[in-house]
């Protein structure tokens, strides 16, 4: 399964930087904003690219974050991978890119959760940081 990861991160890599009309940049960490369906209850978790964010039976981890300038338009997007455990002990796993503009696009599927990109961020967080604003 991890080749399998490993290979779709090289592919996606390859697209996203052999475009010669688009520019790409690499950042370092990533701020997300999770609503809590059940509670209504908004955070921001602020965290370094990699590392595990643990909440109602969810795993987030974030691989990477991209600015992606293309024809003078800009969008931030982050590659993530989501599982999330049910009851049952079913599995629902998500392995994709989030887009800043549209979450519509493309995001994980969680009953108790709305995972949103707020933005990238150049320099690393070092820690894993949850706010309210």
């Amino acid at each position: 399964m991890n080749k399998k990861i490993s290979l779709l991160i090289l592919i996606i890599s390859f697209i996203y930087s052999s475009s010669s009309i688009s520019e790409t940049q690499e950042y370092q960490g990533v701020k997300l904003r999770i609503l809590n369906k059940d509670t209504t209850e908004k955070s921001f978790y602020t965290l370094p690219l990699s590392q595990t964010l643990e909440i109602n039976n969810t795993i987030i981890i974030v691989h990477r974050c991209v600015l992606k300038i293309e024809e003078g338009k800009q969008e931030e997007v982050a590659l993530i991978s989501h599982e999330f455990k049910t009851l049952n002990k079913e599995t629902n796993k998500f392995f994709g890119w989030i887009f800043k503009s549209s979450h519509y696009i493309n995001s994980p599927h969680n009953p108790s959760l709305d995972i949103r990109l707020h933005s990238c961020l150049e320099k690393d967080p070092i820690f894993l940081k949850k706010s309210s604003f």
